[in-house]
């Protein structure tokens, strides 16, 4: 497996997140985004040094992840996480409906909004 190094950042695991490929295309060697709330530019979420729970909640049918902090928001929007950008494409939201009818999903620890 070949690493390939953006921006000068290091290939040293401590460096490095999990991530599927369609995010890991998305997120490319962005390290921020625009939150259209505040209108500003904010850094992207880490999942090295942020909760999730601090910045995203799942809609109330489990179909889509919500920005709740400008972070939330600039990283959803940068790495499109619900499809919104190919709305033929629906590839992820009917993912995520099989996956909730299965009872796999959201995560438990998770926080979702109230139906």
């Amino acid at each position: 497996m070949k690493l390939t190094r953006a921006i000068n950042g290091s290939d040293h695991l401590n460096n490095l997140a999990f991530a599927c490929r369609r995010c890991n295309e998305r997120r490319y060697n962005f390290v921020a985004g625009y939150d259209h709330i505040t209108e500003t530019i904010v850094p992207l979420f880490n999942p090295r040094q942020q909760q999730w729970s601090d910045h995203f909640i799942w809609s109330a049918d489990g179909k889509e992840i919500l920005g709740t902090t400008p972070i939330g928001r600039a990283t959803c929007d940068r790495l499109d996480l619900n499809d919104t950008r190919y709305p033929e494409e629906e590839s992820i939201r009917s993912a995520r409906e099989l996956w909730k009818r299965v009872g796999l999903h959201p995560p438990n620890t998770d926080p979702c909004q109230s139906a």
